[in-house]
């Protein structure tokens, strides 16, 4: 009989709190998704290249499970207390009636426990069927298909999910039911009485004065802020990364503390011309971003910090395109009357494209000695007469310290083109070219428009041009050989001072279509199940391609994760906020039924305060967002765009909003509810 009771009970609950209830299903789903990465396919095959590296991120998973749970406690306790708040006139009734106290506490950890029970049934479900969605969606944005795919279910991941979820859920429920059902009768019958409201009336004396001042002095921060983001963000300084913070984050919350003020302004001028219920809708938002300033403040920051870790994560995984960069399949350590026989050989020539010698060499020589006179003076000078910063610096600092490059033969480095379909270098007899591995970050940039102007190296008692193109495709499989800055030379010039018959790298590619009909991954390791058994020593794209794979994954999935988080806590008390708000203010509604307004145009008044409310709240973290979004990817690597890649952010995009309308849908058919309650409205 009870426990029928408390069923039916958490039926009603569920229905009137539909916005809460989605919540705890979107976190549960979150939880598991995360917890559930260590036994995910692609990080099982990345433990076989990247296990050192996996484990550090498999050990950051219990700080971001603890970090959720503080987050998800915040949620259930801020959305428990609206909902036995809503319930205190059913609860008193209930003593009124003869329940001891003991039996309504216990109804109520009833219902939580039954109501976690069903949101665990509905999302663990919808977690696994994610886990694998992700598992491939992952594998795609990096161009490979998964050795070995098959579906897994994290035992530990959902175990995690269930004990983490009870433990917040009833350590909440315990705080708040405790309280509850402590209270007298009396308390709780007229714990709903409407709180008396601060009267609106236009003044004009310190208050108005102070809140004009929040409204001017939020935006100069966040200006401020915007645009020492574009300036200094680009170096991330974290000194400077703070104090754009610190600015950011005052400036939004005396922009939300003055708000308020703006919104009276509007509704002065617009008094003696408005029509229907406008004004009505105008002073509700206005004492709503009055009352409420500071949790619409930290909503829209949270709303920010999930659209910059959603920007993040997916400039993560189509940075990191391990294929966007594949030049090299496998680059072989060695001599070539001992690699050319295997390579050759009936096992391995029908899977082979090519395969050529890699001819570079440091300019000095065995002795450790220059074997002529080098200077980079002239490319110093042109570096010099850039406008004064930090990657100035940079550059200078390692060209004084890069005295003896390496020389890379042209003819090794056309062929490396040609194997991977761009286009050949064409060289003079007095140009060279420009190489090196490191093509990120703002030294990178300014050392491509320094080379635009076209500046000079001295090579013995010659000058040579530098052409205008930096170049920095991998020379080999796994860049086991990272070079700062090199020089990409003729071969008349390079045979000058070394023997091309010393060559001691040899890549290797595989053939297009054989990578087609097996993917890349699974082509590379039947190939390399065929040379292991040869004894060549060797560098497979399979360990430089794991690491791409490892940094998009630990980018994505983490961030991701945090900005879903973010954007459910962010929403979920924005919600609860209006429909508190709503509540306390219910007689105003009333009021305006008895004056003859008719139910649906008070609905359509509501609905218009919930769209301009959170759309407030989302306005202010958009803007800070493309500001926050455009330095973070300016100071990333540039990321490869293509129609795919546009399609995928245009899908993020799109799950934002999404979300947002969602949940915006759900606040406006709850306030429906509410006031059609009122005074049996209908």
């Amino acid at each position: 009989m009870f426990f029928d009771f408390v069923k039916r009970n958490s039926r009603k609950t569920r229905k009137e709190n539909g916005v809460y209830f989605a919540s705890l299903i979107v976190s549960i789903v979150a939880f598991y998704v995360i917890l559930s990465l260590g036994e995910q396919d692609v990080m099982l095959y990345l433990k076989t290249i990247e296990s050192n590296a996996v484990e550090r991120l498999l050990l950051m998973i219990p700080v971001l499970y603890g970090v959720s749970l503080v987050f998800v406690f915040f949620l259930v306790y801020f959305a428990n207390r609206y909902q036995l708040q809503q319930r205190s006139h059913e609860f008193g009734l209930y003593l009124m009636m003869g329940m001891k106290q003991s039996k309504l506490f216990f109804m109520i950890m009833g219902e939580t426990i039954w109501n976690g029970i069903v949101a665990l049934c509905i999302g663990l479900p919808i977690s696994l069927f994610l886990t694998a969605i992700i598992n491939l969606t992952t594998s795609r944005l990096v161009g490979m298909g998964i050795i070995g795919q098959s579906f897994r279910i994290s035992w530990t991941g959902i175990g995690l999910t269930i004990c983490g979820f009870f433990i917040v859920q009833l350590l909440a429920m315990l705080l708040l039911s405790f309280t509850m059902s402590r209270k007298e009768p009396m308390d709780l019958l007229h714990e709903e009485k409407e709180k008396s409201q601060t009267t609106l009336a236009p003044k004009w004396g310190a208050a108005s004065l102070l809140y004009g001042a929040a409204l001017l002095f939020g935006t100069i921060f966040l200006c401020v802020a915007y645009g020492m983001a574009i300036l200094y963000l680009r170096n991330f300084d974290y000194k400077i990364f703070a104090l754009i913070l610190l600015i950011g984050v005052g400036g939004t919350f005396f922009l939300f503390r003055g708000l308020g003020s703006l919104i009276g302004v509007y509704v002065k001028r617009k008094g003696s011309t408005s029509t229907g219920l406008s004004m009505f809708t105008a002073r509700q938002l206005q004492e709503n971003v009055l009352h409420q300033w500071s949790s619409l403040a930290i909503s829209s920051l949270l709303i920010l910090m999930a659209l910059v870790c959603f920007a993040f994560g997916t400039s993560t995984a189509l940075t990191n395109s391990a294929v966007a960069n594949r030049t090299v399949d496998y680059t072989f350590n060695g001599e070539e009357n001992e690699i050319a026989p295997v390579l050759q050989s009936d096992k391995l020539a029908p899977y082979i494209e090519t395969y050529y010698g890699m001819a570079l060499h440091s300019f000095y020589s065995s002795e450790g000695e220059p074997h002529y006179h080098f200077a980079w003076t002239n490319l110093i000078e042109t570096i010099s007469n850039q406008a004064d910063s930090e990657p100035k610096e940079i550059l200078l600092n390692n060209f004084s310290m890069q005295s003896m490059p390496y020389f890379i033969a042209l003819s090794s480095y056309n062929s490396m083109l040609e194997a991977a379909g761009k286009k050949t270098i064409v060289l003079a007899d007095d140009e060279v070219a420009m190489y090196t591995s490191d093509d990120t970050g703002a030294p990178y940039d300014l050392l491509k428009d320094t080379l635009k102007k076209n500046p000079s190296v001295e090579i013995a008692e010659n000058e040579y041009t530098l052409l205008p193109t930096l170049y920095s495709d991998n020379i080999v499989a796994d860049r086991a050989i990272t070079l700062m800055y090199s020089l990409i030379v003729p071969d008349a010039l390079f045979e000058q001072y070394f023997d091309t018959e010393e060559t001691w790298l040899w890549n290797m590619t595989l053939k297009d279509d054989f990578i087609e009909e097996k993917g890349l991954m699974q082509a590379m390791f039947e190939v390399d199940q065929l040379l292991d058994p040869t004894g060549l020593q060797f560098e497979s794209y399979l360990a430089s391609m794991g690491r791409q794979l490892f940094f998009t994954v630990a980018g994505s999935y983490t961030t991701f994760y945090l900005g879903v988080m973010f954007l459910i806590i962010a929403n979920t008390v924005l919600g609860l906020n209006f429909l508190m708000q709503q509540r306390s203010t219910r007689g105003r509604y009333q009021t305006l039924a008895m004056l003859g307004a008719n139910v649906e145009a008070i609905c359509a008044s509501a609905r218009k305060q919930i769209w301009l409310y959170f759309s407030l709240v989302i306005s202010v973290a958009v803007v800070s967002g493309i500001f926050g979004i455009w330095s973070l990817l300016t100071a990333m690597p540039t990321t490869v765009y293509s129609l795919k890649n546009s399609a995928v952010i245009a899908l993020v995009v799109l799950l934002f909003i999404l979300i947002e309308v969602v949940y915006i849908r759900m606040i406006q058919r709850k306030s429906d509810e509410e006031i059609r309650k009122l005074n049996e409205i209908d």
